[in-house]
């Protein structure tokens, strides 16, 4: 970090630092004119009454170089602060006074703010929030301000209702009147004592205390690091005690903290904390013990989190009674935005910021799914919902009554800091005019000069089965530059409208047209009571035929924002519920039924009832560890090979699991990774394996297993080893790239062969008596040419001669090859090879009578297959008697998207005539086809891009392959992906293609294993060694999905594994027991009894 400090004391760099973040310093919208389904009407100021404008107007002291949030717009909050049944707003001014408007019904309102007392100050005002304080019944309002910043001076405010549209700023009383960089707050019952307590969020500017090692967390500043407070309301006092170090809460200067959401993500009763930080720091995720004190484990709970988090929201998106999250970034929509947008850190800088403690980070919107279990499932780029340009606040709810949760996006940045054109322009720059008196004129200069594009608000449709579709335009929503945005039904039709804070534009009351369409809803207003004087943090779950719906009720969502506090069902087609249950916090329950819908109804919590549910007993632990870990080597692929879409030097660990001692129970042999000793372990007759030293692993440490087979290969009666050696760290020929033969003596011993094998980086090795003559022969597939990525190396298949002598039958570039298997696919006895990789399809070889094999790919159907296969299994799932292939592959959740239509296509050739291959990959991004390596990227390899662009902007216009270059080399070799999906293929003389259930899509499968009596098939999944611009696949560990009608694998479960290791292989070790082998990590044994 001692470069970015260097820069730091800099005089442009101190100033202007907001414009890289860490990274860059080391480095369609819906077009149909016809109406969205979900539509709304923009009311004029006229119609509305509400002239509140975020006006913003740069001075020489406080501008976007200055002060780098300048432009993240304010804030509104919506409320029934006067309990009328009408909800009130109030929005917050930037550097205008905030305004409070009353609802007089019918979408008009009328301004409030002088004779309500909400007061001018020479402050920033940011986030809103309202919340019941004092638990008298009336909303207060509280306002997040920046003070003690250069000429901003003022704190943050409680304004209390006193009743009748009239506030007390009483902050300084209740000492709540935090001065510094406050961005938001939410209140909410952090110990079940019936008061609201505090978590003040508050962001950091760049100065050198806000970088360095997470060890900084536990630093204090006075100015910026969140606070929290407890309420002591309960003494009978209205008091506010910060109790941030005693809780667990950070308040370092490393916190950027831009979003806020609480929600009880764990159900365990008790209200958490989910904060998103801008730039390098980590979101946090703070659960509540229950005893006053938070831990934080975004580490635990989240594999990654958006990059430069903005807005999250947290609420049922999948209608399984679990919380999830869902956290804005700036990932551009549109493709030529995006071709010249700074993005992902490079492959470097995300190693430094792992090594500094930080956890992983994407710049783009993250869906996080809550798997009921403490963790959450990333599955935005599955969704479809990663990218929505510079996006502010994030709202999830029904917006067209259908029954499920839509989301709801602000979008605009009044300048575009990011754009890398200007980062060029100002590497031009003389800043030797700083700290003189050209320097006003010089940033007015250079904040004329940061682009402008005023990009439309967003609201993404839930279609159900994780499925989004996107509009905006169409739905009424016009190009702004919005911020603070916040949902209510503000004319009690029955649909949720919006209310949106803009810069430099009237704010906008968006009214919903959904009640026009034939969809119901219910409506709640759950009312405090002696004895539960805040209905803060209650979960309300409905019931209807069937299904169930769920909600959490809290204020504080979005960014700079807080929601209307009535509950809103969308029903559907439904038209009547069956009940409703209300838990509020603390343990009391409230059950109600027979409520007509679409209308409003106010739950009176007096009648609710110390809960007679029992706690759901935990599982039994299913999983035991077993005693081998597989420990990768650290080796960076992208250094020598800048332009390979994954790493492939961790491809382990190889097992074999066959009886090499005799005694009738099979033995367990695990590869090692580079440096690793291998490792044999005999099966005892409890089960249980006792690990056997074998002085011949010990001297092959330096070898990478990557596969293994079992054959008697000197014909003796007893079982030898075939290990393939791989890594992409030595060239093709290198004697580490070396297979090895291990000769066992028939009690389990060996001793390594003298026979000269294949050096390959290897792929998958798979044993098959494909001539029926008694004798096990051999298939060799390799898996890469090391230094020319793309490119498929030969592999072989070779015919047992007996007696240790092999013949070559073939030798062909198959493709990438990562997995094969044997199988009779046409039942004429003798077995055929499958065949998966890398840009290539599944690979039919008919075996011609035991004398040659023909490829059958495209006859029998599969010509359209290409994908990023990672195993493949042959069985015969619709027991017709004949052998159907299970294939896993990348998944959908991951930004390259293909289909035979618009396939991914991977160009190989020496396009800068150096000697070496160049892998050029083109992929649709929302319908435009574009490069997927960025122009540096290209031009690190090629210096001849940088040379034909000298501009993003010229770069970002390039759709083909020949507008990248002048002269495509005649040689050009050309691969495609067109289908991602992990898939099962059935064997009707062709195949026909049924795609494995989405959960099954949400993470890359990498083995099987199909349970023939139950019919069930289980898998493991997760891949972490993609380049950072696709990112690590994390969010599907493995699972269990049951045979149905159809021959279609249907009902899904998760396997209560670990959640975000990598799975490499399952052994069925005895009937109930599943051992899963990871990548770098510890095996574990699966019992399968405890398995629900």
């Amino acid at each position: 970090m001692s470069a970015i400090n260097t820069y730091l004391i800099t005089p442009m760099f101190k100033k202007c630092l907001f414009i890289f973040g860490l990274g860059v310093l080391f480095t369609a919208c819906n077009t149909k004119q016809e109406k969205a389904p979900i539509y709304f009407e923009a009311l004029s100021t006229a119609e509305s009454g509400v002239e509140f404008t975020n006006t913003l107007e740069p001075t020489s002291e406080l501008n976007i170089i200055e002060y780098l949030y300048f432009y993240n717009g304010g804030g509104v909050a919506v409320g029934d602060l006067d309990n009328d049944g009408l909800e009130d707003l109030f929005f917050t001014g930037n550097q205008v006074q905030d305004q409070l408007y009353k609802n007089l019904g019918k979408l008009t309102f009328s301004n409030m703010t002088e004779p309500a007392g909400i007061l001018k100050s020479n402050s920033w005002s940011n986030g809103v929030t309202m919340a019941d304080v004092n638990n008298d019944g009336l909303l207060d309002i509280y306002v997040s301000v920046v003070g003690q910043y250069k000429s901003l001076e003022g704190h943050n405010k409680l304004y209390l209702n006193q009743g009748n549209m009239r506030f007390e700023e009483v902050s300084e009383q209740v000492h709540l009147d935090f001065s510094g960089f406050g961005t938001q707050a939410s209140f909410f019952d952090y110990d079940n004592d019936g008061d609201l307590d505090v978590y003040l969020l508050n962001h950091t500017v760049h100065t050198p205390r806000s970088y360095g090692k997470t060890e900084k967390r536990i630093e204090k500043d006075a100015l910026s690091g969140d606070r929290f407070y407890e309420n002591t309301l309960e003494t009978g006092v209205l008091d506010f005690i910060e109790v941030s170090t005693e809780a667990g809460i950070y308040n370092s200067p490393l916190g950027y903290g831009l979003g806020l959401v609480t929600a009880d993500l764990n159900k365990d009763g008790f209200i958490d904390i989910y904060v998103g930080n801008d730039f390098h720091e980590n979101d946090y995720i703070y659960l509540n013990n229950g005893d006053k004190t938070f831990r934080e484990l975004s580490g635990e709970v989240i594999s990654h989190s958006s990059r430069f988090t903005m807005g999250v929201d947290a609420a049922d998106l999948n209608n399984d009674a679990q919380i999830d999250v869902f956290s804005l970034d700036m990932m551009p929509d549109q493709a030529n935005i995006l071709l010249k947008s700074g993005g992902e850190d490079s492959d470097k800088v995300a190693q430094i910021k792992s090594g500094f403690g930080y956890q992983t980070q994407y710049s783009r919107n993250n869906l996080q799914l809550n798997n009921g279990r403490g963790a959450f499932k990333e599955i935005a780029l599955l969704t479809q919902t990663f990218a929505t340009d510079w996006s502010w606040s994030s709202l999830i709810e029904d917006f067209d009554n259908d029954g499920l949760s839509d989301i709801f996006i602000s979008n605009g940045i009044y300048r575009r800091p990011n754009d890398l054109d200007y980062i060029n322009y100002l590497s031009n720059v003389n800043f030797s005019q700083y700290n003189t008196n050209q320097q006003d004129a010089l940033e007015k200069k250079l904040i004329e000069e940061m682009p402008q594009l005023n990009i439309g608000n967003v609201i993404l449709k839930n279609e159900g089965n994780f499925s989004f579709s996107k509009y905006s335009q169409t739905a009424g929503l016009k190009n702004t530059y919005s911020n603070g945005a916040a949902y209510g039904d503000l004319d009690l039709d029955g649909d949720l409208d919006l209310v949106i804070n803009n810069i430099n534009s009237p704010a906008q009351i968006l009214k919903n047209t959904a009640e026009s369409a034939a969809q119901n809803f219910i409506g709640l207003q759950l009312i405090p009571s002696k004895q539960l004087p805040n209905t803060q943090g209650a979960k309300i779950s409905l019931y209807s035929q069937g299904k169930l719906w769920y909600k959490e009720l809290t204020a504080s969502r979005g960014f700079a924002s807080a929601s209307s506090q009535n509950i809103h069902f969308g029903l559907g087609e439904m038209t009547s519920i069956d009940s409703i249950t209300i838990d509020y916090l603390g343990g009391m329950q409230q059950k109600v039924s027979q409520l007509a819908p679409n209308q409003y109804h106010k739950i009176d919590s007096e009648l609710a009832e110390l809960s007679q549910s029992k706690k759901e007993e935990k599982t039994q632990n299913a999983t035991t560890i077993f005693p081998f870990s597989h420990m990768e080597d650290t080796y960076y692929d992208y250094e020598r090979e800048p332009l390979m879409l994954e790493k492939l030097s961790i491809e382990g660990p190889a097992y074999v699991y066959e009886d090499f001692n005799g005694d009738g129970l099979k033995d367990l042999y695990l590869g090692g990774a580079k440096y690793q000793e291998s490792s044999y372990f005999k099966q005892n007759k409890n089960q249980s394996f006792s690990r056997v030293p074998s002085a011949a692993f010990l001297e092959d440490a330096l070898y990478e297993d990557v596969d293994a087979a079992a054959i008697d290969y000197d014909n003796d009666g007893d079982l030898d080893l075939y290990v393939m050696s791989g890594g992409n760290d030595s060239p093709e020929g290198d004697i580490q790239l070396a297979d090895r033969l291990y000769i066992n003596d028939g009690a389990g011993q060996f001793s390594r062969s003298a026979a000269v094998l294949p050096k390959s980086n290897g792929g998958s090795i798979s044993v098959a008596d494909f001539n029926n003559d008694g004798y096990e022969d051999i298939f060799l597939g390799s898996r890469s040419m090391p230094g020319a990525y793309g490119v498929a190396p030969f592999s072989v298949i070779l015919k047992n001669t007996q007696k240790g002598n092999f013949e070559l039958l073939a030798r062909e570039a198959y493709g990438m090859i990562t997995d094969s298997a044997w199988g009779d696919l046409n039942g004429d006895g003798f077995l055929d090879l499958v065949l998966v990789g890398d840009f290539m399809p599944v690979t039919v070889l008919m075996n011609k009578e035991g004398l040659s094999f023909e490829n059958q790919t495209t006859a029998l159907g599969l010509e359209h297959s290409s994908g990023l296969w990672n195993t493949v299994a042959l069985e015969d799932i619709d027991e017709d008697g004949r052998l159907d292939i299970l294939a896993g592959n990348a998944g959908l959740n991951m930004k390259l998207k293909a289909s035979v239509e618009q396939p991914v296509v991977l160009h190989l050739a020496d396009f800068d005539a150096n000697g070496q291959i160049d892998p050029v990959i083109f992929y649709h991004y929302e319908g435009e086809n574009i490069p997927f390596a960025s122009k540096d990227k290209l031009a690190g390899q090629m210096p001849l891009i940088k040379k034909k662009f000298t501009s993003y902007e010229a770069f970002s216009k390039v759709r083909s392959l020949t507008q990248l270059f002048d002269q495509i080399p005649a040689d050009i070799e050309t691969k495609k992906i067109e289908e991602l999906r992990s898939m099962a293929y059935l064997n009707k003389n062709t195949f026909q293609a049924a795609p494995l259930s989405i959960e099954a899509q949400m993470s890359s499968i990498e083995d099987f294993y199909y349970h023939k009596e139950a019919k069930k098939l289980y898998y493991i999944g997760n891949y972490k060694g993609y380049v950072t611009e696709l990112g690590e696949s994390t969010a599907n560990p493995g699972g269990v999905l049951s045979l149905f009608e159809k021959s279609e694998f249907t009902k899904h479960s998760e396997l209560p594994i670990a959640p975000f290791e990598e799975g490499r292989g399952l052994v069925s070790l005895h009937e109930n027991s599943l051992l899963i082998l990871y990548n770098n990590s510890t095996a574990v044994t699966l019992d399968l009894t405890q398995l629900k």
